[in-house]
């Protein structure tokens, strides 16, 4: 999903939110298509095509002091593979861009797809962006008003194929590759002070496992079942890296429909830890449009990193649905304090418009909040967890 596609201003979100839901709205009304429609929208309409294609635009337009007026546009397209059911998982391919009148950038293509009845699955992304950041420091103490502008350049690749060897598990492989260059940081700031790791560039390439558990009832918007991953990557020098250590991530979900109505509850909980000290943008940490929504993605970085998040979505009316969601976490490590001290609390709420009640395809708006005056607001399709 577009997930790099955070903080963006309110007002412009809210906007773009109510141009895609009226447009949408007469295509999808009662699940059929018009009944004079191109040969084109008939393809991939119900009435042919049974593994029919949903393009699903969505244009960006931003404003901040640091990137003056921003604009982009983000597609997903959602299908099945002719190798899947029609009750298999959906497919997706994305793609995002964002340019400012500041030159900066951000392209990413990505991609999610299912075939041979969902018993093969290959998901990644390729990033590459120009894109003014933050740096709070290190460590889960830091202060807002310490906050650092910096800039560089980044290039992020990451593939992994699995293959399901029982039930509901999946084993695979992986690589992700990460390379920082071209780094500006401020005067006198964080990172002149400080011997922050990774403040010079570096390279970072890892090879690693896939364990995946999933008996939701769908991979969109589950209204039950759970959903477990434990990812592992080994970065090496001999891998054509700088870097040297071991990496695992551990994201497990529940899902709740009480009383098998309408009302949804979703749980998550996701842990992170490093067998040494990583680059700054490797470390473990949080924020943005998916993980401790309300802070700023970055906000706290270390040697590890746990998070857990509730959400409850409920029906409103007509196509939308409501969203209220608390979440908490924390960073652990040689910079921080106790796991359990200076703990990280958020909240917030938002909207869902149905575009497709069948496939179960939304596109979601939220608002976030953090402490110490933390907030974002992320416009997306599907949802975080």
């Amino acid at each position: 999903m577009l997930s790099l596609l955070t903080l963006l201003r309110a007002p412009a979100i809210f906007l773009w939110l109510l141009l895609l839901c009226f447009s949408y709205a007469p295509l999808y009304a009662q699940g059929q298509m018009p009944s004079k429609v191109s040969k084109l929208k008939k393809y991939f309409g119900p009435s042919g095509n049974p593994y029919k294609v949903r393009v699903i635009p969505v244009p960006l337009i931003n404003y901040s002091p640091e990137t003056r007026w921003g604009f982009g546009l983000g597609t997903q397209v959602l299908f099945r593979t002719p190798s899947t059911d029609s009750t298999g998982n959906l497919s997706t391919t994305g793609f995002a861009f964002i340019f400012t009148l500041n030159k900066q950038f951000i392209v990413n293509p990505n991609w999610d797809i299912f075939w041979k009845k969902d018993r093969y699955r290959l998901t990644g992304a390729v990033l590459w962006q120009r894109y003014p950041d933050s740096f709070f420091g290190l460590g889960n103490e830091t202060k807002e008003q310490d906050q650092e502008r910096f800039s560089s350049d980044y290039v992020l690749v990451r593939n992994r194929f699995t293959k399901q060897f029982a039930p509901h598990f999946q084993l695979g492989a992986q690589y992700r590759f990460e390379y920082m260059y071209g780094m500006k940081t401020e005067e006198n700031g964080l990172f002149d002070t400080n011997d922050i790791p990774g403040e010079g560039g570096y390279t970072a390439s890892g090879l690693g496992l896939a364990i995946i558990y999933d008996t939701r009832d769908h991979n969109l918007f589950p209204f039950k079942g759970w959903y477990m991953i434990f990812s592992h990557h080994q970065y090496s020098r001999y891998f054509g890296g700088n870097t040297d250590l071991t990496s695992v991530r551990l994201d497990v979900r529940k899902y709740f429909n009480p009383g098998k109505g309408s009302h949804i509850v979703a749980l998550q909980g996701v842990a992170q830890a490093n067998s040494a000290m990583p680059p700054f943008k490797m470390m473990a940490t949080f924020g943005g449009s998916e993980l401790m929504r309300g802070y700023f993605f970055g906000r706290n970085r270390d040697q590890h990193m746990y998070a857990l998040t509730g959400e409850y979505r409920f029906p409103l009316f007509w196509k939308f649905i409501g969203v209220a969601f608390a979440s908490m976490g924390n960073t652990m490590g040689p910079y921080s304090s106790a796991g359990f001290n200076n703990l990280k609390f958020a909240g917030g709420g938002g909207l869902r418009f149905t575009i497709d009640a069948k496939e179960r395809i939304n596109i979601r708006f939220d608002a976030g909040f953090g402490q110490d005056g933390s907030r974002g607001f992320y416009l997306a399709i599907g949802e975080a967890f």
